[in-house]
């Protein structure tokens, strides 16, 4: 045997193996797929407005703040899914840990969703939350 086969044999496994890998990696976390769906959508709309009210600030739109974007979606996708093995095959579900930490990440976008959304429109958007709020109070 050449080392050329040698070296084509062990790609064509590797190949084989990495696909398996793959396959089994989102078969563990399928369970998880709509929070990991939800959490990068909303980074994604919360960069989207926060570009949208920058620009409207006047403000430069520089490479670190994408950075700190993409590096944000990074840890918090960590997050989940260390949550999930964590939740899954250590605590065997006995802490809902990535409905928690899904919900604070969440929370924490939305917010900033709002703050940005509030820049763009010129709506304080905590002050409309607070009086939703009191109506719903005086109302029972």
């Amino acid at each position: 045997m050449t080392n050329e086969q040698i070296i084509e044999y062990c790609l064509h496994y590797l190949k084989q193996y990495s696909i398996f890998l793959i396959i089994s990696i989102a078969a563990v976390f399928s369970p998880i797929y709509d929070v990991i769906v939800v959490v990068g959508v909303l980074i994604f709309i919360d960069l989207f407005l926060g570009v949208y009210a920058a620009t409207k600030r006047g403000e430069e739109i520089t490479s670190a703040g994408l950075r700190r974007t993409i590096s944000k979606m990074f840890v918090y996708q960590m997050v989940v899914l260390s949550c999930f093995l964590g939740e899954k095959y250590l605590l065997h579900g006995l802490l809902p840990a990535v409905k928690l930490v899904a919900g604070v990440i969440g929370i924490t976008e939305i917010k900033s969703i709002l703050e940005n959304a509030g820049d763009i429109t010129g709506l304080n958007f905590k002050t409309i939350l607070k009086k939703l709020g009191s109506k719903n109070d005086t109302n029972e």
